[in-house]
This record gives C-alpha cells, sequence and structure tokens, in this order.
C-alpha cells in the first residue's frame, strides 16, 4: 500500500499526499455515490412486484378520489408508493435492504444500508442554500437537515419542503438525501404544513406513529388549500407561460433561457402588476444577451405584451443582473 510520503505513483515526482492522494479519494467518493444511486434505481425498477400491485393500486385507489381534483394522477401515485413502501409494507423495502446487503462487498456499504431500514418521514422550511446542500429544520421535531441538491435549480429560502430521507453515507451528522420524492412547496402554502403540525403536537404520537397513521392528512390539507402540484405561484405560472407562448409563436426554442427565467422567479420572485411586463423583460433579456437569433424593438416586444418600454425594462435589468450573478 502507498504512504502518503512515498513517491506518487503517477510519476510526477511529488509526494502522494502532494499529488494524486486528493485525485483517489474524490474517485472512491464517486463510486461509493454512484453505488448509493444504483442502489435506489434498482429498488424503484423491480419494486413493487407483481404480486403486490393490486394491494398498491387499492392504496391508489383509496388516496385518489380525496386528490385527483387537484393533483395530476402521476403525483398522487408518486406520493402513494412511498407511503406504501414505507408505511403499509415496509417488510418490502426491508426484505430488498437485506438482499442487497448479502452482495455487496463494500463494508461502508454494508452500515449504510443497515441505517436505511426505517428513512426519515420529513416536511419543513429550507432555511440555507449551499452548493451540494440545502438546510431545512423539521416542521415536527425542529431538527435540522442537510439535504442532498437533486439539481443546481434555484431554491428560495423559506420554501416547505417534503421527503422521505436517508442517511447519505458521508457519516456527516443529519446528512441525507431523498430516497425518492423530493418535493418543494412556494410558502403560500404554509398553513398546510402549520395545520398537520399542529395536528401532530396535539396527537402525543411519535412523528413515525403520526406520520404512519395520518400521511394523507398532509396532502388532503394541501388540496384543500388550493396546491395543484405547481411550481411555482398561480401569477410566476402565468409569467411563464405568456413567455412560451411568445416563443413558439415566433419560433424561439431554447430551454435554457426558460430555465433562467424560471429561476429568477423562483430565486427572486418579482414583484409586478401584469405578468406580461416580466415576460417581455425577460424577451429582451434572451436577446440582449445572444439566447436567441430573433431581434426585435423595444416597442414591438412591450406591444407583444400590451406593456410600456418602461415597464418591461425594469424587469430587463433586473434579470440582467440575476443573469451576472450566476454566471
Amino acid at each position: 500500500m502507498i504512504g502518503r510520503n512515498d513517491p506518487c505513483l503517477c510519476g510526477s515526482g511529488k509526494k502522494y499526499k502532494k499529488c494524486c492522494e486528493g485525485k483517489n479519494q474524490v474517485t472512491s467518493q464517486n463510486v461509493f455515490q454512484e453505488e448509493i444511486e444504483n442502489v435506489l434505481q434498482t429498488f424503484y425498477s423491480n419494486y413493487p412486484e407483481r404480486k403486490d400491485i393490486r394491494e398498491f393500486m387499492e392504496l391508489v385507489r383509496k388516496w385518489a378520489p380525496k386528490l385527483e381534483k387537484k393533483l395530476h394522477k402521476e403525483l398522487v401515485e408518486a406520493v402513494a408508493l412511498d407511503e406504501y413502501f414505507f408505511h403499509q409494507r415496509p417488510d418490502i423495502w426491508q426484505n430488498f435492504l437485506a438482499k442487497t446487503m448479502k452482495k455487496t462487498l463494500r463494508p461502508s456499504m454494508i452500515e449504510l444500508l443497515k441505517s436505511w431500514e426505517q428513512p426519515i418521514f420529513f416536511i419543513g422550511t429550507v432555511e440555507e442554500v449551499e452548493n451540494e446542500y440545502f438546510t431545512a429544520i423539521s416542521a415536527l421535531d425542529g431538527t435540522t437537515y442537510q439535504i442532498q441538491r437533486e439539481s443546481h435549480k434555484s431554491i428560495p429560502l423559506g420554501m416547505r419542503v417534503f421527503a422521505f430521507l436517508l442517511p447519505d453515507g458521508s457519516n456527516e451528522k443529519n446528512h441525507v438525501l431523498a430516497v425518492s420524492t423530493l418535493i418543494f412547496f412556494h410558502k403560500e402554502h404554509a398553513i398546510s404544513f402549520e395545520q398537520f403540525t399542529n395536528a401532530f403536537k396535539a396527537s402525543k404520537l411519535t412523528v413515525e406513529q403520526f406520520a404512519k397513521e395520518n400521511h394523507l392528512l398532509l396532502w388532503e390539507g394541501l388540496v384543500e388549500n388550493g396546491y395543484e402540484g405547481e411550481e411555482f405561484t398561480p401569477f410566476e405560472q402565468e409569467v411563464v407561460e405568456l413567455l412560451k407562448e411568445f416563443m413558439v409563436d415566433k419560433g424561439i426554442n431554447n430551454e435554457d433561457f426558460v430555465m433562467v427565467v424560471e429561476d429568477y422567479l423562483i430565486e427572486k420572485q418579482p414583484s409586478a402588476r401584469k405578468a406580461g411586463a416580466i415576460a417581455a423583460g425577460a424577451v429582451r433579456f434572451g436577446q440582449e444577451h445572444d439566447l436567441f437569433e430573433q431581434k426585435f424593438t423595444v416597442k414591438e416586444i412591450g406591444e407583444s405584451f400590451s406593456v410600456s418600454p418602461s415597464s418591461l425594462n425594469k424587469y430587463y435589468q433586473e434579470l440582467t443582473v440575476f443573469y451576472k450573478e450566476k454566471k
């Protein structure tokens, strides 16, 4: 085994600790993370098995009448699936882990799988966002978690979060990842989380007992308070829809451009009297930064969205600043 003070095997002439040791650690960590992802992907690709499908679909049929008036079928099935695996039939998940451990050679992976037997039911609030993790505090027991980010899409502070969580293998306290469904909710849905939290406190049950008996209550409350599975507020949705309609009409096709505008809406939450003012500002921002080939005068853009040049310029400038901050 090469020592940290030995010459590096790559032939650089440097000591191993000053050369490839860090690179090897990164590679080892990447392999470990890939192994974690593969375990989770294997589970959701193979379960529920055919013999369990009928039982799962009975749960979906129980939940659907209370949720499908607002939530699309795929979302209902996704949240019901985690309910089925982690509350109704945890034996399926635990048996899968046991089988996987028998096939696993890496000791660190075996220890991690042992810690996965009972995923953590989590609802909470985003307090801080970093490059690889965001910090969220549980509304139910006050525990602070560092949750792995699944993408670099903007996460505004104050957003509510739902997930089932697992230790992420970093051996850092309360560093976790979402098993499958990681859902963010705009602040306007905070009342639903408060209602669920108040019901939990009144129950005198543990978090796990209450979640197992009352998981559906959370989603019923969200639907009753207007949640429709959307990522944006109705106003923000209107901005995106207006922008996409304009792009289709003008033959513009650039998803990266749309993502920049969506991140701006989520992170900066701009206020405007008319959604068209923000959409128009976005179009000018896009053409000024060569994000699409088509060119329009400020007057033409304003007329397309029925807003004045001064209105759209405010959001063009805000988007420009936001874009530069992100680059």
